[in-house]
């Protein structure tokens, strides 16, 4: 009789503390979404300002590449991110685990001579060391870089 009442007493505090850990997960998954959030648009700013430096730790390298490579690849790319409301808009994150995120946005591209252009994405975050990232791949798609086209260092040097 004793275990039946231990083992009822132990399910019934199973039961009604389930509530409080799935509210936990869910306040959990929030947070790592709204952080996911946060570093995308970090990564954009840093493309934006051209920070290639600090933009190139902020990706996931492809197999094979190197800083330099990718800088100069972006120096021939007549893309980059929108400034303020145009940046990124009609975002969703799906929560994967604790160190990955699916994210769906509308970004506006600026495009030299053309104005801004609206693509809609998906991507794949993930979090290394505290630190959300992008694959290489997938930014190097946005700016469409154009190994022929006259380096942006050259075309804005003063005269």
């Amino acid at each position: 009789m004793k275990w039946i009442l231990v083992v009822l007493l132990a399910l019934a505090t199973c039961f009604f503390s389930a509530g409080s850990w799935a509210a936990d997960a869910q306040s959990r998954q929030l947070q790592i979404t709204g952080e996911a959030r946060r570093g995308f648009e970090e990564i954009l700013d840093l493309w934006r300002q051209e920070s290639f430096d600090d933009l190139y730790d902020r990706l996931v390298p492809d197999a094979g590449s190197d800083r330099w490579d990718f800088v100069d690849k972006l120096n021939h790319s007549a893309r980059r991110p929108a400034c303020c409301w145009k940046k990124i808009a009609e975002v969703t994150v799906v929560y994967l685990d604790d160190s990955a995120v699916l994210l769906t946005a509308r970004l506006g591209i600026e495009v030299v001579g053309f104005g801004t252009r609206f693509v809609t994405r998906t991507f794949r975050l993930v979090n290394e060391s505290g630190v959300w990232r992008l694959p290489e791949s997938d930014l190097l798609s946005l700016a469409e870089p154009n190994m022929q086209r006259i380096p942006r260092e050259i075309l804005e040097r003063p005269h």
